[in-house]
């Protein structure tokens, strides 16, 4: 079954209006992120940050979780499951059909 491009057009602008298409996250935007992130540095000076914390809580469970409460860790650690769900919800949707088609798409325009 061969499918004409033009004919497909009028489908992907609606699918791109719709309010779950959100590219505003990517592997790359992570690096880069994380990249930014690794350049500050607390012993020039750079001023220590709740997220440096939060990433110090969440990496060192045997030093720096213990400024947290074992309710607070918890918390902590299920919000920080949340957003990476969330990050990887966005990055790679479940919605395997969908990618088919916008792997498709992409292919004719």
């Amino acid at each position: 079954m061969t499918v004409k491009p033009n004919t497909l057009l009028p489908l992907v602008a609606k699918l791109k209006a719709c309010p779950s298409h959100d590219d505003s996250f990517s592997e790359k935007m992570l690096i880069e992120t994380w990249n930014g992130f690794k350049q500050i540095n607390p012993e020039q000076g750079d001023e220590i940050t709740p997220a440096i914390m939060a990433g110090l809580v969440l990496f060192d469970d045997e030093q720096f979780a213990r400024l947290l409460n074992e309710a607070e860790r918890s918390q902590m650690e299920a919000l920080a499951k949340l957003v990476l769900e969330r990050y990887r919800q966005k990055t790679n949707p479940p919605n395997k059909l969908g990618k088919i088609i916008a792997a498709t798409l992409k292919e004719k325009t």
